[in-house]
């Protein structure tokens, strides 16, 4: 029979409601507003740092170009304030080849661990433990670079890996593991030209 409750019975049982559910009541709704302002502070900050990231990118492109003895202050910026980002990785990587092509091989190696042990992408830690590898089979460290051909790695990297570490058992001396290797990475080739791969097997003879 509520609906014939008069108006002053339910502006008591309101008033006894509101006295026991108000403040959480209250409470829900600031934690409403204080989680959208955070999200939107969030967005906010997550715009900024990108915004910021990428013009710090811009430099680490102009000082490999024009200026490279600025190119590993530009690197380090980004890796000590915007580590979590796309860029720090991208700029490392970048900061490798062209150590790389240089033949500073430490350099190189400095900025693809720093990719290998700092990035939150696990496309760039693939790509670099990769890149890695190949710098210290360059740089004499043949055990160091088969010691990264062990992690766990994508299947679209099966070739490449394949590869190399057929490179690294020929450095080694090991020419039917290298055999092994190039046969493998011929048949994980998916799509992409395998000649300079047949090449080097070739190369090997048939033990």
């Amino acid at each position: 029979m509520s609906d014939y409750k008069t108006d002053d019975e339910k502006v008591e049982e309101l008033k006894a409601w509101w006295k026991e559910n108000g403040t959480s009541v209250v409470a829900g709704v600031a934690l409403a507003i204080a989680g959208l302002f955070g999200w939107e502070y969030w967005k906010d900050y997550q715009t900024t740092t990108a915004a910021e990231a990428s013009a710090l990118y811009a430099k680490v492109n102009a000082a490999a170009e024009k200026a490279p003895e600025q190119l590993m202050t530009e690197v380090q910026a980004l890796q000590s304030g915007y580590a979590s980002t796309p860029y720090s990785a991208t700029a490392s990587l970048k900061a490798a080849q062209h150590f790389a092509e240089k033949g500073q091989y430490e350099q190189a190696i400095s900025a693809l661990r720093w990719v290998v042990d700092n990035s939150k992408q696990d496309e760039y830690q693939h790509l670099a433990s990769i890149r890695l590898a190949r710098v210290l089979l360059a740089s004499g460290k043949a055990d160091e670079a088969l010691q990264l051909t062990a992690k766990t790695y994508p299947a679209a990297y099966q070739s490449l890996l394949e590869e190399l570490k057929g490179d690294i058992y020929t450095a080694q001396n090991k020419p039917a593991e290298a055999r092994t290797a190039y046969d493998s990475a011929i048949r994980a080739a998916t799509g992409g030209s395998t000649e300079f791969i047949k090449m080097k097997r070739d190369n090997l003879g048939e033990g």
